[in-house]
C-alpha cells in the first residue's frame, strides 16, 4: 500500500515521538518501574525504523510488520497485567486474584484469535494470511481494550490509591489501544477509506506519545492520587471499607 504524503509525515513524527518517549522514560528512571511499557515502545520503535529502511521491499516490509505486531500483541498483554498490579499495589490479594483471572481471559483470547487466524488462512481463504493476522490482532486488541476499560471503571468507582504515573499510563493506554482496535475495525469495514483511517490513527497515536513523554516524570511516583467517588467523600469512605474487606477476605481464602 502506497502511503500518502500526510501518512509519511505522520509516520516519521510517530517514530520521533516514540524515541522521545523512550528517552524520557530512561532519563526519568521510569523504565525499570514500567518495564513492559518500555519494552512495548522499544519494539514499536525498532519495528518502525526497520520498516522505513525496507519500505520499498513489500515482502520484507510485510514480514517486519507481522513479526513486530506479533511481539507487540504479547507485550500489550504484559502492559495491561503490569498496570493492573501497580494500580492495586495496596490491595495485594485483590491484585493477585485479578491477575489470575486476567491470565485466563487473555489465554482464551489468544486461543480464539489463533482459531480465527487459522480458519481464515486455511479454510475461508487459503493463503490469505494478512486477513487472518488482522483478525487475530483485532481479537486480542478488543480483549485488551475491554480489560483496560473494566479496570478503569473499577478505579473510577472504588477509591483506590495509586501513583499519578500509573493513572496516566493506564488512561493513556486505554486511548492508545482504542485507536488501534477502532482503526483496524473501520479499515476492514470500509477498505476504500483505509488511508483516512490510517491518518486518524497515526495522529491519535502521536498525541498519546507526546503527552506521555511530557507527563510521565520521576516525581509522579511520589504523588498519590485517589480514584473513585471523589465528589462524594461519605460514599468514598464506605467503598474504601468495602474494598479493604474484599481484600482481607481474599487473603483469608488464600491462607486457608
Amino acid at each position: 500500500m502506497r502511503l500518502s504524503l500526510a501518512e509519511q509525515i505522520l509516520w516519521y513524527l510517530n517514530i520521533a515521538a516514540v524515541l522521545f518517549l523512550l528517552v524520557r522514560l530512561q532519563v526519568q528512571r521510569l523504565s525499570r518501574i514500567y518495564p513492559s511499557l518500555f519494552c512495548y515502545f522499544l519494539v514499536d520503535a525498532l519495528q518502525q525504523v526497520v520498516a522505513v529502511i525496507f519500505a520499498r521491499r513489500r515482502t520484507v516490509y510485510g514480514e517486519i510488520y507481522f513479526v513486530g505486531q506479533a511481539v507487540k500483541i504479547a507485550l500489550a498483554i504484559w502492559v495491561v497485567l503490569e498496570l493492573y498490579q501497580l494500580a492495586l499495589a495496596q490491595q495485594p490479594a485483590l491484585a493477585r486474584f485479578g491477575r489470575r483471572t486476567l491470565d485466563y481471559l487473555f489465554a482464551l483470547a489468544v486461543v480464539a484469535g489463533l482459531v480465527n487466524f487459522f480458519y481464515t488462512g486455511f479454510v475461508a481463504a487459503p493463503g490469505n494470511y494478512p486477513t487472518g493476522f488482522f483478525r487475530l490482532e483485532s481479537t486480542i486488541d478488543l480483549v485488551t481494550l475491554v480489560v483496560l476499560v473494566l479496570i478503569t471503571v473499577f478505579l473510577l468507582w472504588f477509591p483506590v490509591r495509586s501513583t499519578r504515573n500509573v493513572a496516566f499510563c493506564l488512561g493513556g493506554f486505554v486511548l492508545y489501544s482504542f485507536q488501534r482496535w477502532a482503526g483496524l475495525l473501520l479499515a476492514a469495514i470500509w477498505p476504500q477509506s483505509v488511508h483516512t483511517f490510517s491518518i486518524v490513527m497515526m495522529a491519535f497515536s502521536l498525541v498519546c506519545l507526546v503527552v506521555w513523554g511530557f507527563v510521565l516524570r520521576r516525581e509522579g511516583e511520589k504523588r498519590t492520587v485517589v480514584t473513585g467517588h471523589r465528589w462524594n467523600p461519605a460514599e468514598a469512605e464506605r467503598l474504601s471499607i468495602q474494598l479493604h474487606a474484599i481484600n482481607s477476605r481474599l487473603e483469608s481464602l488464600a491462607r486457608s
